[in-house]
């Protein structure tokens, strides 16, 4: 099972995301696959052995970035508008991608090109994107 942190400042944005997809989570019959919990930024140092990788809110990319403390986890922004449309499924990816790509190393991680979550124009999980971005690809050769 996949444990993840959704994380803000304060906690009212996180909070109320991490319940959400908590709840989706028991809808969908997900819950031995991943966990959501709500962690504090501020406490994301200490409390980093609960789980497995980070998701910061992109409101907090700044302290995420300026945070010069080494992680054993991967921490990974949620971009702008990833967090529109909040999906399981696409949390899920998107944390096995930000998993496969850390290598067992802890730290900030992102998608190649979402260097910045502000520009970043998907509202589904990055492996759904390159899938999408594959398709717009083989009808224009057509």
């Amino acid at each position: 099972m996949l444990r993840i942190a959704i994380c803000c400042g304060e906690g009212f944005a996180s909070g109320f995301l991490s319940r959400y997809l908590a709840e989706a989570t028991v809808k969908e019959q997900l819950q031995d696959k991943v966990s959501f919990i709500f962690i504090p930024f501020y406490q994301l140092y200490d409390r980093q052995d609960e789980v497995d990788i980070a998701m910061t809110l992109p409101h907090i990319e700044p302290q995420v970035k300026s945070d010069s403390r080494e992680y054993r986890i991967p921490i990974y922004i949620i971009p702008f508008k990833v967090v529109i449309k909040p999906k399981v499924a696409d949390y899920l990816s998107d944390a096995e991608d930000i998993m496969a790509m850390a290598d067992g190393r802890g730290g900030r991680f992102c998608f190649e090109g979402e260097d910045h979550t502000a520009i970043v124009s998907r509202l589904c999980s990055h492996r759904d994107w390159l899938k999408q971005q594959e398709e717009k690809k083989k009808k224009k050769k057509k």
